[in-house]
């Protein structure tokens, strides 16, 4: 396969921000059709990235049109029935966060993808940070040892998404989101401390309610705290609101041997760069882990680190290429695991347990107390009606 001919369903602001441009700059990619509800969105958009079909009905899109990977970038309530029928049509495809807005939904798409031999990858885009990616090298080289414990946050009050890149409204409407802080930000910080931490999700206790947002604007949760247990022992947390003024999203590790912190939307006095590492292992100038290496600036002398044995444990700020970004990342591996038949790094599964952990916080606020995972009912949020069918 020379060329992947790309659909995509649901035309809005992530797919303008993200999808898009990735499939325009990409050789490998081209851009067939796209649709959208919205007939006059769906020409407009066509036009403009040059797609050379548009449609209203995605089925239609799906049948009409020969090609090889579709993504899903319609509101969560639509994911389930889409990724199904993507599975039917056995298409490549790139779902968007959160994968589905029931546990049982999400198992079900992946289950559907399981009886083809395509590709099922969900838009979790915060492991594509190069950040990211060099704190999970870390992690899994032993720099800071046994990690016990993480934070990941992701904080982002309404008039910032929502006031000034949105095309509509979906994100407010729990029957069509199926939340807010806990199913739109917390699908990125669950999934992102779910990795860091290397460990499925044993058990839950959290909180996801209302408490700043008028309820005439919306009646989503717009708060969310997760506790979670995993199940090699360690214990991660995760804060996530939709009602501060300027975005905060920091994750944190916290080893026997050290710690890293990471983030990427935003800095500010307590988070100046976007990684910070320090590791209390004894390391010799040329032992040090290249990463750490490359960073390492002198403080006093500049050749203190050869002539300090071992190196000075301290921490190591390190500023990372921006360019190229996490979608820009997240694409060039789609293509890779569609050319090359690889399993994709946010794959099916670790959507739909990002998706179980999440909802086993509302079964947690049910009974007041731990929920185990896996769910063994379907659990559905406040304010959404599920269209699940036996399948």
């Amino acid at each position: 396969m020379s060329e992947i001919k790309v659909g995509i369903i649901g035309c809005g602001s992530i797919a303008e921000v993200a999808h898009f441009p990735r499939i325009k700059e990409n050789a490998e990619t081209e851009l067939i059709a796209v649709c959208d509800i919205e007939e006059e969105k769906a020409k407009e958009t066509a036009t403009k990235w040059n797609a050379k079909s548009w449609y209203t009905d995605y089925k239609r899109m799906l049948a009409d049109e020969k090609l090889d990977a579709v993504v899903i970038a319609t509101p969560p309530k639509f994911h389930w029935e889409q990724g199904l029928a993507a599975a039917e049509a056995d298409v490549h495809t790139l779902v968007e966060k959160p994968m589905t807005v029931t546990n049982m939904e999400a198992w079900d798409v992946v289950h559907a993808f399981k009886k083809t031999d395509k590709k099922l990858m969900v838009g979790c885009d915060r492991r594509y940070w190069l950040q990211s990616q060099w704190t999970k090298e870390l992690i899994e080289d032993g720099v800071i040892g046994k990690v016990h414990m993480g934070r990941s946050t992701m904080h982002e009050g309404w008039p910032l998404y929502q006031g000034k890149i949105a095309h509509t409204g979906f994100r407010l409407d729990p029957a069509l989101s199926g939340g807010a802080a806990l199913a739109d930000t917390g699908a990125h910080a669950i999934d992102l401390l779910v990795w860091l931490l290397g460990s499925p999700v044993k058990r839950v206790v959290g909180v996801a309610k209302r408490v700043a947002t008028p309820a005439e604007y919306s009646k989503c949760d717009d708060l969310a705290v997760v506790l979670m247990e995993h199940e090699n022992g360690a214990y991660g947390y995760v804060s996530c609101n939709r009602f501060s003024p300027v975005a905060s999203y920091f994750a944190e590790c916290y080893g026997d041997q050290g710690m890293i912190f990471l983030g990427s939307d935003a800095t500010n006095p307590y988070q100046s760069v976007p990684m910070a590492v320090f590791t209390n292992r004894d390391y010799e100038e040329d032992e040090l882990p290249e990463i750490l290496r490359k960073y390492r600036w002198p403080h006093l002398f500049w050749a203190e680190d050869r002539v300090t044995h071992p190196v000075e444990k301290r921490w190591v700020p390190i500023i990372p290429p921006r360019i190229p970004n996490n979608y820009q990342r997240l694409w060039k591996h789609f293509i890779d695991c569609i050319l090359n038949d690889k399993e994709p790094l946010t794959k099916g599964a670790d959507g739909a347990h990002a998706v179980e952990v999440m909802c086993a916080v509302f079964k947690s606020m049910e009974i007041g107390g731990w929920v185990d995972l896996p769910l063994t009912e379907e659990v559905v949020p406040p304010g959404y009606t599920s269209n699940r069918k036996e399948i």
